[in-house]
């Protein structure tokens, strides 16, 4: 079963964000990877690097990040990251819409399996340690939304609170989130 962390965060937050895992030696890969592609060292600064709304972030001192090249169609010849063998997290930012309202973002994991048949233990455990630490983090400095379900950065929950910002739930019929108390 993946693990599943829902969001809506600012630059601002996302930076706070980056700066607390930076200590952890994290990359940045973007969602298609062009051949040659350096990855962006995940610390505060990264947040002006990141051009479009998916990345992955990987922790390559657990493992290797295993890519396949896409044969076909229109992203042909870019490398496409294998989520299940490597050590890696889906991070989906919180990006504006066209109306200037923030969509929810997202950080998935896979931390059970692994592509090893034999292998009962699944990922290392450190991955899964590093999806406590920041589930734990939001717990403890990020607001809940209302209805539930959805974390909501301290910047993103001041500026919903004093009218400048609205929340809405990623989706074609995503509906408006509040923030709770």
């Amino acid at each position: 079963m993946a693990a599943t962390l829902h969001y809506f965060m600012l630059p601002d937050d996302e930076r706070a964000l980056f700066r607390h895992l930076a200590r952890r030696e994290l990359t940045l890969y973007p969602e298609l990877v062009p051949p040659g592609h350096e990855p962006v060292k995940l610390d505060e600064h990264a947040v002006e690097k990141l051009e479009g709304p998916s990345w992955y972030i990987a922790a390559e001192r657990l493992g290797p990040v295993i890519v396949h090249p896409i044969k076909r169609g229109p992203d042909k010849g870019m490398l496409a990251i294998e989520e299940v063998p490597s050590p890696v997290f889906h991070y989906e930012r919180s990006v504006p819409n066209d109306r200037g309202e923030i969509l929810g973002g997202r950080l998935w994991a896979e931390l059970d399996i692994t592509d090893d048949v034999e292998d009962k233990r699944g990922k290392p455990l450190a991955l899964r340690s590093l999806f406590q630490e920041i589930h734990d983090l939001f717990r403890k400095n990020w607001r809940r939304s209302d209805p539930k379900g959805f974390w909501v950065g301290p910047h993103a929950a001041a500026a919903w609170k004093r009218g400048d910002l609205v929340l809405r739930e990623a989706g074609h019929k995503g509906k408006e989130i509040g923030v709770w108390r």
